[in-house]
């Protein structure tokens, strides 16, 4: 309602002065028995008229007087609902996003409004309340809600400079303002709302104590600057909560609702100067402070903030509002006053960012690459704990507004492994052989055959699936593919959390070489899934969202939403775990990408992909160099990391693990340091088993036939 958006109180009230004149009487007639001369005594003529005239004005005085009054009141109150249906009527309140430790990432701003935070009279210093007393309503715990006093003060001063110079409204009047009118209403200065201010500020008064009074107008007054209640201006300018404002900035504060554009110390300081010397003199006037206070007061330096709104971790924020708008409507996203407790971790998302500069910095000219995402996801929970959806929101020249982390990217080769796993699934092993020679792969009548090249246009013969996918190999993975079909991968992928792959059939055989775009959240969710042991945990997908074989779960954002006074709206609580999976099949993925000796066809031993602790890694790069990735897993975190340009450009000489690879090598071992993770190796599950399989000891999964080829 928009009686809650608070406006500033600018505004005097109207005088109107009615001037009477008595007037000789010149009429012959004998009104009420005058027409007599004074001059000249009769038989008691005198007495009976000066008996009537007191009888008519004591008449008019104790009957016409209050029965007009009380008409006139009863006119004007007509319009005016009861106290507590206004008061209770809901009053917008600022949303607040935090991350999961506490730091506020940003407060939604309605701009149709501004920012509130709700805060109660014992959190205020007693300075500011006796300041803002002092100065607009010095008799607020005597007068009945209206001062008449200062109303007729203000009514000679008004009259007598033909102009309003001066305003009567106690305390109770400017929140009745508040409470009644819109702000063009609050505003205009009318006879009609100043009687209805008076008649609801009196109502108002013999609802509620004084104290509670005073709870509603430091929430409700208007401090300039889209600040609504004390509680945000003591953030909008000083970027403290009110608990900790000290008496020169209380005294700064309660001088602005009379006038908060006038007295705006960021726009007009020296305005705002005066006004705060004058609310301090107003103290010292009415005993609240001594003189020696009030002067130290006025020589303290006060340091200004500008109220700008700043915003940490911005596409995260962005991604988690949609998602709040998307589940409970835009009125909770933006008036409620909900806190939300993010998935976030804020030090990491630096971290994060600050790993991705430094290679970014050294490679931006060489191989013109100039943007990073990197995803951070807690496989035991699914929560997202870094989300960087480039390395500057607000740089232009990298398209930084963009969330690459949510858009479609080709991945190349790290989608390789949904490939690999349904193999495992099916009782392909790691030493199952495949020859990587150049092959025509039939594309179908009226179509040339397909005749793909690695990434280093060399072949390399027999070699075993464990090296195909370590190394990156092209041929073997679109054999393998042709094995298992193409509809076969894309089930494992949407069930592991891709959602973009709508159509296998459109990419056919290419499909394992990362010719469908997938974003990097869902890529990194779906190798959480590796490190979770093929179980899926996260938000479950709403029953009427579910597509058939598509991800039941989704990445997690928001641990928790309560209301401004701390009760509950939701909670995460991990879902039991859903195994898309096998973890014996998982286990032969992780052997496979842990495995630095089988990666020797394509990278340098102990290179970028290693680091202090065993991880599973997989790089990709597209063939026009557009996007270079590297994704790998622990078992604490999976990282997901992409290099590029946002708009597409191509980059020179890049690959995977120079780019995206070297950002993996430091950023995955700090991140693991930050969150005093401890050197884990990954579980050997049930069922899997380590010995002589396809003529080679190597793992393999107990009770299903091995297929020690591909063919």
């Amino acid at each position: 309602m928009s009686a809650f958006r608070g406006s500033h109180n600018s505004g005097h009230p109207d005088s109107h002065h009615r001037s009477h004149r008595i007037h000789t009487w010149r009429t012959p007639t004998n009104l009420f028995g005058w027409g007599r001369s004074f001059h000249s005594p009769d038989d008691g003529t005198v007495g009976r008229v000066l008996i009537s005239a007191i009888s008519l004005t004591a008449f008019t005085l104790v009957i016409l007087v209050p029965l007009t009054l009380y008409t006139a009141l009863a006119y004007f109150a007509r319009d005016i609902p009861p106290v507590p249906q206004v008061v209770n009527q809901p009053i917008f309140q600022t949303t607040r996003i935090y991350d999961r430790n506490g730091i506020l990432l940003y407060e939604l701003i309605d701009p149709q409004y501004g920012r509130r935070i709700i805060v109660n009279l014992d959190q205020l210093p007693p300075d500011l309340i006796d300041a803002t007393i002092a100065v607009e309503d010095p008799t607020f715990f005597t007068n009945p809600g209206v001062d008449p006093l200062s109303i007729f003060r203000a009514a000679f001063q008004n009259f007598s400079n033909h102009a309003i110079v001066s305003g009567a409204s106690t305390i109770t009047q400017q929140l009745s303002r508040n409470l009644l009118f819109d702000v063009k209403q609050r505003e205009a200065q009318t006879l009609d709302r100043k009687i209805k201010e008076a008649i609801f500020a009196v109502d108002l008064t013999q609802t509620y104590t004084k104290p509670q009074i005073l709870n509603m107008y430091f929430n409700e007054v208007y401090y300039g600057n889209l600040s609504y209640g004390v509680g945000a201006a003591a953030q909008s300018y000083f970027g403290i909560p009110v608990s900790q404002l000290d008496l020169a900035q209380a005294a700064m504060l309660a001088g602005l609702p009379q006038a908060p554009s006038s007295y705006d110390p960021i726009q007009n300081p020296s305005a705002a100067k005066a006004r705060q010397a004058y609310v301090l003199d107003r103290m010292v006037y009415h005993g609240y402070i001594t003189q020696q206070q009030a002067d130290q007061a006025k020589q303290e330096q006060l340091h200004f903030q500008r109220p700008e709104f700043t915003i940490k971790a911005p596409h995260f924020v962005n991604y988690v509002t949609q998602l709040i708008q998307q589940r409970y409507g835009r009125d909770a996203l933006y008036d409620r006053g909900w806190r939300v407790q993010t998935s976030l971790d804020y030090g990491l998302q630096q971290l994060a960012v600050q790993k991705a500069q430094e290679r970014i910095n050294q490679i931006e000219k060489e191989m013109n690459a100039h943007n990073a995402a990197i995803v951070t996801i807690q496989p035991s929970t699914g929560e997202i704990l870094t989300m960087v959806g480039s390395l500057d929101y607000w740089n232009k020249s990298i398209d930084g507004e963009v969330n690459v982390a949510v858009s479609g990217r080709q991945p190349g080769s790290s989608i390789k492994v949904f490939n690999y796993v349904t193999a495992f699934e099916r009782g392909f092993v790691p030493d199952s052989t495949v020859y990587d020679v150049k092959t025509a792969f039939d594309r179908g009548p009226g179509l040339s055959p397909y005749v793909p090249n690695n990434f280093d246009f060399q072949f390399h013969g027999p070699v075993t699936l464990r090296e195909a996918l370590a190394s990156s190999l092209n041929i073997p993975a679109i054999k393998l593919l042709q094995r298992i079909g193409v509809h076969a991968m894309a089930d494992t992928a949407h069930a592991l959390g891709i959602t973009t792959i709508q159509n296998p059939d459109r990419y056919g055989l290419t499909l394992t070489l990362g010719t469908a775009d997938v974003t990097p959240l869902d890529l990194t969710y779906a190798y959480s899934v590796f490190a979770n042991d093929g179980d899926m945990v996260g938000e479950p997908v709403p029953l009427q969202e579910r597509q058939l074989g598509m991800r039941r779960y989704e990445p997690v954002s928001i641990l928790k939403i309560t209301d401004p006074v701390g009760n509950v709206i939701y909670q995460y609580q991990p879902p039991p775990p859903i195994q898309v999976v096998s973890s014996q099949a998982v286990y032969l993925l992780t052997s496979s990408l842990t495995d630095d000796h089988a990666r020797h066809f394509t990278f340098a031993p102990g290179g970028a992909l290693v680091i202090d602790r065993p991880a599973a890694v997989k790089t990709g790069t597209t063939q026009l160099e557009q996007d270079a990735w590297t994704i790998g897993y622990t078992p604490e975190l999976a990282i997901g990391i992409w290099v590029g340009n946002t708009d597409g450009t191509p980059m020179k000489a890049t690959e995977g693990v120079l780019s995206a690879g070297a950002i993996w090598h430091t950023y995955a071992p700090a991140a693991h340091q930050y969150l005093h993770l401890p050197k884990m190796d990954f579980k050997i599950p049930p069922g899997v088993v380590h010995g002589n399989v396809c003529g080679k000891v190597d793992w393999y999964i107990k009770d299903v036939p091995p297929i020690c080829s591909v063919g």
